[in-house]
């Protein structure tokens, strides 16, 4: 989380660079940054998967390697403030777990909602959860793909969940799009560094994220328990509208 997942943070939510160059890239990064604000043990939430209910998967402490009775997360989700004149007020929302339904990584950004009234007298939900988002799916597929509200053909004023899709499978056939160390190397020998990681970066990442770290490891806050291949723990999405509201959960 504090690798990957913050690197596709700091490239949606930072500022648009002066330039192009590696410089300019790594700076309007390392701002962004620097306006993040420190997570605490209030700002996470911790899970880790049990046997699945049919037996075929162990749990995480039924590893022999694992220690008894160990609280080692193997689900966690934090909520990021930035306080910045953009992105002040704006929740972003990171989670990344094991041994839940699916494998996949991708970034989600919801629209808030709009006259609500209206949206109810459409037809759509009264709590925003069907708000208009852009998805940029990573992995698996490489796609991006635009979930909104459009009304539905004929007289009547009824709207319904749409979906305008841009997978590169289908938009570029034949296409090769190499992974993420043979693009590393590329750039390493060609002397580009705008997608490596400054030590700037490091320095606030690990400021934002060191407080959280040692408070686990000081309090050993238990684990939410799961079982193997569910969506998300128990309680996760109450979790989440308690901080970032209900069309965010």
């Amino acid at each position: 989380m504090q690798n990957h997942l913050l690197q596709a943070f700091t490239f949606c939510a930072m500022e648009i660079p002066a330039t192009m160059s590696a410089e300019d890239i790594l700076r309007a990064k390392v701002e962004l940054l620097e306006a993040v604000e420190t997570l605490s043990l209030d700002d996470a939430f911790l899970g880790q998967f049990t046997a699945s209910p049919s037996g075929n998967e162990p749990g995480y402490i039924d590893d022999p390697t694992v220690p008894a009775g160990s609280r080692c997360p193997t689900f966690a989700s934090i909520v990021l403030h930035v306080n910045s004149k953009r992105w002040r007020g704006v929740p972003f929302v990171m989670r990344a777990g094991k041994g839940l339904d699916e494998r996949l990584c991708e970034v989600r950004m919801r629209m808030k909602p709009r006259g609500q009234a209206r949206r109810v007298a459409l037809g759509a939900k009264a709590d925003g959860s069907d708000a208009n988002e852009l998805v940029m799916r990573i992995q698996p597929d490489e796609a991006l793909y635009m979930n909104m509200l459009c009304k539905e053909p004929g007289l009547g004023q009824k709207v319904a969940p749409t979906r305008m899709d841009m997978t590169y499978a289908e938009q570029f056939k034949g296409s090769y799009a190499g992974d993420a160390y043979e693009r590393m190397f590329l750039n390493a020998v060609r002397g580009d560094q705008s997608l490596f990681v400054s030590a700037a970066e490091l320095t606030e990442a690990w400021r934002i994220f060191t407080p959280l770290l040692h408070a686990i490891d000081e309090r050993q806050p238990q684990p939410v328990l799961y079982p193997f291949g569910v969506e998300s723990p128990a309680g996760y999405k109450e979790w989440v509208s308690t901080r970032v509201g209900s069309a965010l959960a």
